[in-house]
């Protein structure tokens, strides 16, 4: 997770610049900060399931520090990550077994948690990604390779820029 996080990172400050020069200097970041703050929710998360309240307290302190730090989505993304996390990891075992969740029945708990977060930045956007998450059904698709995972973490700074260049 760590390797993966300071990936994450790479690529949001190789972003960064490019995101400067479309947005300005209006204090935010781009969203690969915010998928960084997601890393580091899942991993405090993950460490301490078993503790509820507290668990629950750490989580939204990193999601606070990405609504401080002005990320995009800001602390929505992160609660986001962490609610999706939640319910496909199934770490709400307790209650229902992993083998007793279908896939549409998970899918729609997924659009019910996050359609309401993603509302707040438009309702297109919201219904677009809800169907996103609800078609994803937890394969890892066509990437292959490190050459085909980079292409695809270099795809967003670069499309930043060649807007930039078109605007």
């Amino acid at each position: 997770r760590l390797r993966y996080l300071l990936t994450i990172l790479g690529f949001a400050v190789i972003s960064e610049l490019p995101w400067y020069l479309l947005n300005g200097a209006d204090g935010t970041h781009n969203v690969m900060f915010t998928l960084a703050f997601g890393v580091v929710a899942l991993a405090v998360f993950d460490r301490l399931c078993e503790h509820g309240p507290i668990c629950f307290v750490a989580v939204m302190l990193v999601a606070s520090l990405a609504w401080l730090t002005g990320t995009d989505y800001e602390w929505q993304g992160v609660v986001m990550i962490t609610i999706l996390y939640i319910l496909r990891r199934q770490t709400i075992e307790p209650w229902q077994p992993r083998n007793r969740v279908s896939f549409p029945a998970q899918s729609l708990r997924q659009v019910i948690f996050t359609f309401p977060i993603m509302a707040a930045y438009g309702l297109t956007g919201a219904i677009l990604s809800s169907a996103i998450i609800f078609l994803y059904d937890g394969t890892q698709g066509c990437i292959k390779g490190a050459a085909a995972k980079y292409s695809f973490y270099a795809f967003y700074p670069i499309h930043l820029y060649i807007i930039y260049l078109l605007t």
